[in-house]
């Protein structure tokens, strides 16, 4: 960073500056995904500070010993919460954290552009374009986990130019797979989006290189590479999944949440799109009609693969007889959108490498100039917009009467809890208990949930309202204590009968009910996961413990001491990750 003292000052600039709503304010923002990721957070860094690690949630989500955080970027979450701990307080996790995100994705912008030999002030402008662009503010106004995914791509453009020149050594190919598992460490749903991206350059260099044999064994090498770095993230889905009927994410109209890109419109706070993304969409078409001839090879394979993810992404394509033909869609891709924003990085990368392209071949100065002036233009435009939204959503939480409900982008069925305005819940984010803002609001989110049937679509709202009612209104009738890899339940009981208890029970779930290891028949599951067990009359105890397999064992402890090499020896040799593209 010390040789690109210029672009580190403007990018932490331009990120304090997009910040500065919630600093001038010091007020946090709770979006759309704020409770479910706070949860996550909160979870691992219990765990860590008490040194009580469980393959269940035992700290969150309602205590229900529910398979969260080792179904969804486990690693990424240890750190997240191993940041929590340091600073001590929500407010300044969310300050640093989303500091960290945007500098992070926007620094890696600046340096993909460099990789493509842009001129270093384009390049700046561009990582300034893009940690204000619509892949990366989510997750400063809704805590959206995939703008930390989104904001890794930069990184790949290294091994995208590797792979379409045919420079398939081990030393790239190894590059290659490092970053395709640490992308699968924060998602592994963008990871799926982006793989299909790369398959062009692939063929274009199985195609132009010499020696195909040994680079196709060099790159099987970087997927072996990559699976093992990932195999905490795969086994533990292979193993809950396989076993297990579980509730799909939230089923979604694909329709309605395409992207809105082509629209030349500022569609608003809650949009999916902004008018300088359109801006640059619609640059990059011009710039490849007027200058085609003038192009590389690599550009304009480079230009037409970005453009066809921001295009599928929109209701150019026919959804909804996709939606028809492929009803999984709904949960499993929910939002279109997602493709575009996956495309988004190098959208703005490609439109950049086109038009200076065509300026360096052409040699045209004025052509260059007017480059640069629309690059500070773009950059100093999204950032003002992107600042001004997230002002207004610190001044919609602000307002006094901005309900809880509407601040956590939901309905009244999805909430439990005394508050009822978002100025109240304020306070938690500034004080040293970290578990006040996780306790004050149970909001349901079922996701991962073991049910006795798959569930219709149309019924989600039923099984919202449901998970509220039997899990988030039932927890005051039990008391709660976190064991040695589990949550004991406890409660008094008059009668000896069948009690419905706020507990989940997957396939490898051990229940212990008052020193009584249960069997299988020994309780029964409702339809929406909780279960039932004989109460005896007067002091009940239930133990909730998760015994994962031998093989998943073994690969996430595999996984977590490759990776403690890696990083042990990209210290020693003292070669940053991003130095490396």
């Amino acid at each position: 960073m010390s040789k690109n003292r210029t672009a580190v000052t403007m990018i932490v600039l331009a990120t304090l500056v997009m910040l500065s709503p919630l600093l001038l304010n010091q007020h946090a923002i709770l979006g759309v995904d704020g409770y479910f990721q706070y949860n996550r957070v909160y979870e691992a860094a219990m765990q860590i500070k008490h040194n009580n690690f469980s393959f269940i949630n035992m700290y969150s989500f309602q205590q229900a010993g529910r398979v969260v955080n080792s179904l969804y970027s486990p690693l990424m979450t240890y750190l997240a919460g191993a940041l929590l701990l340091l600073v001590g307080t929500w407010f300044r996790f969310q300050l640093v954290s989303a500091f960290l995100v945007l500098f992070i994705s926007g620094f890696g912008m600046y340096r993909a552009g460099r990789k493509l030999s842009l001129s270093r002030n384009l390049a700046i402008a561009l990582g300034i374009i893009f940690l204000s662009s619509n892949a990366l503010y989510g997750f400063v106004i809704g805590i959206t986990w995939r703008s930390i995914a989104l904001g890794l791509l930069p990184l790949f453009v290294g091994p995208i130019i590797a792979l379409y020149e045919g420079n398939w050594q081990l030393k790239s190919m190894l590059q290659l797979g490092l970053y395709m598992a640490l992308l699968a460490q924060v998602q592994i749903l963008a990871t799926v989006i982006f793989i299909p991206f790369l398959v062009p350059f692939f063929y274009h260099g199985l195609r132009k290189s010499s020696q195909w044999l040994n680079g196709l064994l060099n790159l099987l090498a970087g997927a072996l590479f990559a699976l093992i770095l990932s195999l905490n993230v795969i086994l533990p889905v292979l193993e809950v999944y396989r076993g297990n009927t579980l509730i799909a994410p939230t089923s979604m109209v694909l329709m309605d949440q395409v992207s809105h890109i082509l629209q030349p419109i500022y569609v608003g706070v809650d949009s999916s799109s902004d008018i300088v993304m359109t801006i640059i969409v619609y640059a990059l078409i011009m710039g490849m009609i007027v200058f085609w001839r003038r192009l590389e090879k690599f550009t304009k394979c480079f230009a037409i693969v970005s453009m066809t993810y921001i295009l599928v992404g929109t209701s150019l394509v026919p959804w909804d007889t996709l939606q028809t033909w492929w009803p999984y869609l709904q949960s499993f891709l929910q939002m279109p959108r997602r493709i575009s924003l996956v495309g988004t990085p190098f959208l703005i990368l490609a439109t950049a490498l086109v038009y200076y392209e065509a300026a360096q071949n052409a040699k045209d100065i004025k052509l260059q100039k007017n480059i640069a002036i629309a690059s500070v233009f773009l950059g100093v435009l999204s950032l003002s917009l992107c600042t001004q939204k997230v002002s207004q959503n610190v001044h919609y939480g602000f307002k006094e009467d901005t309900s809880l409900v509407d601040g956590l982008q939901t309905t009244p069925n999805n909430v439990v809890s005394k508050l009822k305005y978002m100025t109240q819940l304020q306070p938690a984010f500034h004080t040293h208990n970290l578990g006040k803002l996780i306790t004050q609001v149970d909001r349901a989110t079922p996701d991962y949930i073991p049910i006795t049937h798959k569930i219709d679509p149309d019924d989600y709202g039923k099984v919202y309202k449901a998970y509220s009612t039997n899990f988030s209104k039932q927890r005051h009738h039990f008391h709660y204590q976190v064991v040695k890899n589990g949550v004991k339940l406890s409660w008094t009981a008059k009668h000896a009968t069948t009690k419905s208890v706020p507990v989940v029970a997957y396939r490898r779930t051990q229940l212990v009910l008052n020193g009584h290891a249960l069997k299988s028949g020994e309780f029964k599951h409702k339809w929406i996961g909780n279960i039932s067990v004989k109460q005896r009359r007067g002091r009940n105890t239930l133990t909730v413990r998760y015994q994962k397999s031998h093989v998943t064992a073994l690969g996430s402890g595999l996984t977590g001491a490759v990776w403690v090499v890696v990083v042990a020896v990209i210290c020693a040799m003292r070669i940053p990750l991003i130095k490396e593209m």
